[in-house]
């Protein structure tokens, strides 16, 4: 219901209330599941994501850096 909201930035829940700007990473959790959302550019494709779990309890996630416009030297 709230989901819309959150896509503002804005939310109410086990951590307070979140503004845009002010968190790229958001945790709820449901009665069967835990969910983390993390906001990465736009322009980062599926296939270049990677996630991986390093150890129990430890979960890593991957993707490029994003490249800044190149300049030439003369």
């Amino acid at each position: 219901m709230f989901e819309e909201w959150e896509d503002f930035g804005i939310r109410c829940g086990p951590f307070g209330l979140a503004f845009a700007g002010a968190s790229r990473v958001r945790y709820r959790s449901t009665e069967t599941s835990h969910m983390l959302r993390v906001r990465i550019e736009a322009e980062v494709k599926k296939q270049d994501i990677k996630v991986r779990l390093v150890k129990p309890g430890l979960l890593e996630i991957e993707w490029p850096r994003s490249k800044g416009e190149e300049i030439p030297v003369e």
